[in-house]
């Protein structure tokens, strides 16, 4: 496991983008299947899956969508909701193009136009600084992606579980509090990132789960 610095994490924002829009091959070690990948090393996969398995959820969020969103609606038969918040357009629709199921929900959510996603060129150190900056900025700043982080709420329901794998990841898990039933769980992928800790442990009690390969999975239940 590589250490984690911010060029370490910048570096996980921008891979999986460029590999999701086809810039850049993905890794050979991702679970689901190949047209449409499951963004976690099959062991943090696992790791989810067993989770949900556990918990066997009527209702679920996440915010990042993409191969995992079909994947837990072919693993958990029971589950009659699952309301995906994506932030990139062109992502979103490839999705939208491969899931066919009543049960889900995906809500675009763009970066505003005031502020959007820098494009980041492979190759471009300039374009790259950029991206890389936002991308911090979406993790400091509450408003900057606060229509994305608060869209789960035109839902109008509560969730039995919560999964984090998107953009703005500490208001995503404070969001997350808001919207899990009691009883319920909330799931951060790429949870080795030190920002991420603190948000963590402001409730209830984090489990960070072990071994992890490309993003530690760390979950914690919503108290009664």
């Amino acid at each position: 496991m590589a250490e984690e610095n911010d060029d370490g994490r910048y570096r996980t924002y921008r891979g999986n983008l460029l590999q999701r829009i086809g810039l850049q091959r993905p890794p050979n070690e991702l679970a689901g299947s190949p047209d449409m990948p499951v963004w976690m090393h099959p062991i943090e996969f696992s790791q989810v899956r067993a989770v949900l398995h556990a918990v066997g959820p009527r209702t679920m969020v996440e915010w990042g969508s993409g191969g995992s969103s079909r994947a837990w609606l072919e693993a958990l038969p029971g589950l009659e909701r699952l309301w995906s918040v994506e932030h990139h357009a062109e992502w979103a629709q490839r999705v939208r193009e491969s899931i066919d199921d009543p049960r889900f929900h995906l809500e675009l959510q763009s970066p505003p136009a005031h502020d959007p996603e820098p494009e980041h060129r492979p190759g471009d150190k300039v374009t790259a600084a950029a991206h890389r900056e936002w991308c911090m900025r979406c993790e400091d700043d509450p408003e900057l992606m606060a229509h994305y982080v608060g869209a789960p709420q035109e839902a109008g329901i509560q969730f039995d579980v919560a999964l984090v794998d998107g953009r703005a990841r500490v208001h995503c898990v404070r969001k997350a509090w808001e919207l899990v039933r009691p009883g319920g769980v909330i799931l951060l992928h790429d949870a080795q990132r030190p920002e991420y800790r603190a948000v963590m442990e402001e409730r209830g009690r984090p489990l960070w789960l072990e071994p992890w390969v490309q993003g530690q999975v760390c979950l914690v239940r919503v108290e009664d």
